[in-house]
């Protein structure tokens, strides 16, 4: 199936401080990336590949149609916020990497821009937990929600470790201690 993105360049223009003249060859890598690395693992292969469907098909309706628009939709624009805002900054150039800045502007500096992705991480993060929440509480309307056996992913509802590191400390599957927290934030040159 061609990749189907869920939300569009004008949604993510509407909804953020994103400028109506960024390209939106920089936006849609990052809808591709938070689709596959942040909305796959809450969602599950089965119910993901049944909404793209839908929507490519033109037939979303009923409880998919208010679980994309009140919830996948909001939670994926923030997780394309985080992913993107280094790429609105910094970009490939002729084999260099490369920060734009033009005529009339000046550039944030690189503190700034971790508190913008912060700031993202938590509304994508807030509306994850959403997500998740309804799911479970709905999971009845959504039989793709269960369905999902290896290769395929089954979703997560564990919102609390999107951002930590699990270190074992035993040899047993059932023996360990608690997630200690890293701020991935950091890690942003």
């Amino acid at each position: 199936m061609a990749e189907v993105l869920l939300i569009s360049e004008n949604y993510i223009k509407k909804y953020t401080t994103v400028n109506g003249s960024v390209d939106p060859n920089i936006l849609y890598p990052s809808v591709y990336l938070a689709q596959d690395k942040w909305l796959l693992p809450f969602l599950g292969t089965d119910l993901l590949n049944k909404i793209k469907a839908d929507v490519a098909a033109g037939t979303i309706s009923g409880n998919y149609e208010i679980l994309l628009e009140d919830y996948i939709q909001k939670m994926l624009l923030w997780w394309v916020m985080v992913e993107v805002t280094p790429n609105l900054c910094y970009r490939m150039d002729n084999g260099t990497l490369v920060q734009r800045q033009s005529e009339d502007t000046v550039p944030v500096s690189d503190l700034v821009m971790k508190d913008m992705i912060d700031r993202a991480r938590q509304n994508a993060e807030h509306y994850t937990t959403l997500l998740v929440d309804y799911l479970c509480a709905n999971s009845s309307l959504f039989p793709e929600y269960s369905t999902a056996q290896w290769p395929d992913r089954s979703p997560r509802t564990d919102v609390t470790n999107t951002l930590n590191y699990q270190f074992s400390t035993g040899n047993t599957a059932t023996s360990f201690r608690p997630t200690y927290s890293r701020n991935i934030i950091n890690r942003i040159p």
